[in-house]
């Protein structure tokens, strides 16, 4: 939620803001009173308020003329700038789609992200709106500093509690997910499998975003125990070929299953008791919140639509 950092700031208007940039214009409270039709008394109020809420004269006369202080000079952007975009939200809807035609969004998350929602959302939202959409895959960390900067504007990674959030960064769960397991392996057809008879079969893995551990060795991790795992891959349908070609286990996020080309001779199951379940997280600048707030949208819209009309597993 938006905040201000001082309780102060409540008391600017629109119109003190249009004092301000006008004065800064003008140099002159009398012609910034004529341009804007206002009594001197007003613009001597809005003034006074202005100074009160920022801590600073703000202008000083000299010679006659009304110079900014270097805090006027710093802020004058950033009021000029509200005074936009404030323009900008009573645009014509027209003018609004135009200028969200123009925008590029870019995100970095992981390949089940890019299977599950991508597609979708460049169906329903990057298509008829016209933006653009660009996907990094995830890296080890999170892309702190670049979502702090602006440079992306959202992050997708996975929870609970998988990354180390910045407390710049706000975050939400927005998918649920658990897996389902897949094998060549004949003696295993139709079975209900144990964690040891898990454990007993080699596996194959994917890495489809960087990092260097993962939510099935670190749940085994917890309890004391390891797997043997004699291959890994990039992608998920990668690993699917392989289970293919070559008796292996195989652990798939369960969504992704009607995404994927499944091999005929592939078996499935559910996994041993006890197996991590996860979060499918978006993550995004507490401070840029608002840059990001139309995508974020149109993503709860995308993911509502899915989880009402799931594809048939």
């Amino acid at each position: 939620m938006a905040a201000l950092i001082r309780n102060a700031l409540r008391q600017i208007d629109v119109q003190d803001m249009l004092v301000f940039v006008t004065i800064l214009s003008c140099e002159s409270a009398r012609e910034t009173a004529d341009v804007l039709g206002l009594s001197p008394s007003t613009i001597s109020y809005s003034l006074k308020r202005l100074r009160e809420c920022f801590d600073d004269e703000l202008f000083l006369v000299r010679k006659g003329a009304m110079s900014p202080t270097p805090k006027a000079e710093a802020i004058a952007p950033y009021v000029q700038a509200a005074i936009d975009s404030i323009n900008r939200c009573a645009a014509p809807e027209d003018a609004l789609l135009a200028e969200m035609r123009r925008r590029t969004f870019r995100t970095q998350a992981p390949e089940y992200y890019e299977l599950l929602l991508l597609p979708r959302i460049v169906e329903t939202v990057a298509a008829p709106f016209g933006v653009t959409l660009e996907t990094e895959r995830l890296g080890a960390e999170l892309p702190v500093e670049r979502l702090l900067a602006g440079k992306l504007d959202l992050a997708f990674g996975f929870g609970p509690g998988y990354h180390r959030i910045h407390p710049e960064l706000e975050w939400r769960s927005v998918l649920d997910e658990d897996f389902v397991c897949l094998t060549s392996v004949s003696s295993l057809r139709g079975k209900k499998i144990s964690l040891d008879e898990f454990l007993t079969h080699p596996h194959v893995h994917p890495t489809p975003w960087d990092a260097t551990t993962n939510m099935v060795d670190g749940w085994l991790d917890t309890i004391g125990r390891q797997r043997r795992i004699i291959a890994r891959a990039n992608t998920y349908q990668a690993c699917l070929n392989i289970i293919e070609k070559t008796p292996l286990l195989f652990s798939l996020p369960r969504r992704l299953f009607p995404l994927l080309k499944i091999p005929e001779s592939a078996h499935v199951f559910e996994p041993p008791m006890g197996f991590p379940t996860f979060t499918l997280d978006v993550i995004w600048s507490k401070r840029r919140a608002d840059e990001s707030r139309w995508l974020r949208e149109q993503l709860a819209r995308v993911i509502d639509s899915m989880l009402a009309f799931p594809a048939p597993t």
